[in-house]
């Protein structure tokens, strides 16, 4: 073959793009709501307080982005470097770039047609959120307790900083972009610590970044080692009498998200919610001038939705990467003799005992806040029926990469749904029949995307089999 048959080589920038994409995988479509976000609530809310909100939303949207391709691209970094692979310094600064141009610079360039949000001013939130997101995965897991008792000393500090002021560093592109420094810098600080460490790193002292890398081999592999985690598997102790169960067994064989609960996974499900609650109660994050609602209010309902997450994520992951376990159950003697019908049962029985307590935590801190009166039927009826509507559609999604993207789609819209439907909501004076008309759809959607999936499931020749 002569040298002009020869493609030639990608260029450096060019692998780092791809290599940036291929991190955040599904997490991209994150990227597009943060471009969509500015414009979209301005038209929902109708006049600038839309546009920070939807600033808001798409700095959120960057920091769940940068969790997930974030953490791939450190720990890709941290396995180059243990390997000592030549120039994976250049190839990590070039991804950094990648990241910076599809995350902060290419968003905020958007936001800034035609809105009343600069491109300084976007550009510092967006890197602040991605500073942020980062952070959390570069962070060892102690240093959250050490975040909330700051929090809460915050509080009894004496001086406070009055709602103007406030205000005004929030609109102030120096004072966002200061912020976004500052948690870079931690990030490098946390990083440099985990350096300096010589001996072996225990599970409070790991990162999420570096967990990922704990496992060798390949990512199925490393899925599999990172499910057989202690901190995985508090949540499915096994128990002595399981032929008289079979529910119970088939609910352990799923695994995480599905077995039987203990007092440290209820601990480490909805503790975040409880610590959540409280963080925005110490913060005072209250309403702003003008304002008669807890800005945090808004945001309720996705506190609730994201403990009842993973069980639907476990499903995700068992058929997505059928070498964690999912033809084994086709072979587990003692499970129910109708699976289809179980797995539905399963799931919906989840996604109500993991909304509950949430529910109950978001109700009161709308009571210790003074929420409006339409905000608690809001919360139920908008958290009941996202939950019934996401799982529904996990079910039906099982056995079709389409359906699984378009199961990721429908809580990106869910996502964007919610905040601007409690936006709006709460400042009424009573809660919108429109809005209880739609949490009624969404409700029957899920119960007729249930029905669906389960004749579905039935029709195969067995639901755990990829047929």
């Amino acid at each position: 073959m002569s040298a002009a048959g020869l493609r030639p080589p990608p260029r450096p920038f060019t692998v780092a793009l791809r290599t940036t994409v291929a991190a955040g995988g599904w997490a991209n479509l994150l990227l597009v709501l943060a471009m969509l976000a500015v414009p979209l609530m301005a038209r929902l809310i109708g006049n600038d307080k839309g546009a920070y909100a939807g600033l808001v939303l798409a700095a959120m949207s960057v920091m769940f982005w940068t969790m997930v391709a974030g953490g791939c691209l450190v720990a890709l970094c941290a396995t180059a470097a243990a390997q000592r692979l030549p120039r994976w310094h250049r190839q990590a600064w070039r991804c950094g770039v990648a990241a910076l141009a599809m995350a902060v610079l290419l968003p905020a360039a958007l936001q800034a047609q035609g809105s009343p949000v600069g491109f300084g001013l976007a550009a510092a939130a967006l890197a602040a959120g991605a500073a942020l997101g980062l952070f959390f995965v570069s962070m060892p897991p102690w240093l959250m307790w050490v975040m909330i008792g700051m929090g809460m000393a915050a509080r009894w500090l004496p001086g406070e900083v009055d709602g103007a002021t406030l205000q005004a560093w929030l609109v102030s592109p120096r004072a966002v972009g200061g912020v976004a420094l500052a948690l870079l810098a931690a990030c490098a600080a946390c990083w440099a610590w985990l350096w300096a460490r010589r001996d072996s790193l225990g599970p409070w002292s790991k990162p999420i970044a570096l967990a990922i890398t704990t496992a060798s081999g390949t990512g199925i592999q490393a899925q599999q080692a990172a499910y057989a985690s202690p901190m995985f598997m508090m949540d499915t102790p096994v128990g002595s009498d399981l032929r008289r169960a079979p529910q119970q067994a088939l609910a352990i064989a799923l695994g995480p998200g599905f077995g039987r609960s203990t007092a440290s996974s209820l601990l480490a499900t909805h503790g975040p919610v409880v610590a959540v609650a409280l963080f925005w109660s110490l913060l005072g994050t209250g309403a702003g001038p003008g304002e008669k609602f807890h800005v945090s209010l808004t945001f309720a309902p996705l506190m609730v939705l994201s403990t009842a997450l993973a069980p639907m994520i476990r499903l995700q992951a068992l058929y997505w990467r059928p070498a964690l376990g999912l033809h084994e159950l086709a072979l587990l003697p003692g499970l129910p003799r109708q699976p289809a019908a179980s797995l539905s049962g399963q799931l919906g029985r989840q996604t109500i005992a993991r909304i509950l307590p949430p529910l109950a935590v978001m109700a009161g801190f709308g009571l210790a806040v003074d929420a409006p009166p339409a905000y608690y039927p809001l919360l139920f009826w908008i958290s009941a029926a996202c939950a019934f509507l996401l799982a529904g559609a996990t079910l039906l999604s099982l056995h079709s990469r389409a359906g699984r993207i378009a199961c990721a789609t429908l809580m990106v819209v869910l996502t964007i749904a919610v905040i601007a439907a409690m936006a709006i909501g709460i400042r009424a004076t009573q809660t919108p029949a429109w809005l209880q008309t739609a949490a009624s759809i969404a409700l029957l959607a899920g119960v007729v995307l249930h029905g669906a999936a389960l004749a579905r499931l039935k029709a195969l020749p067995h639901p755990w089999l990829q047929n």
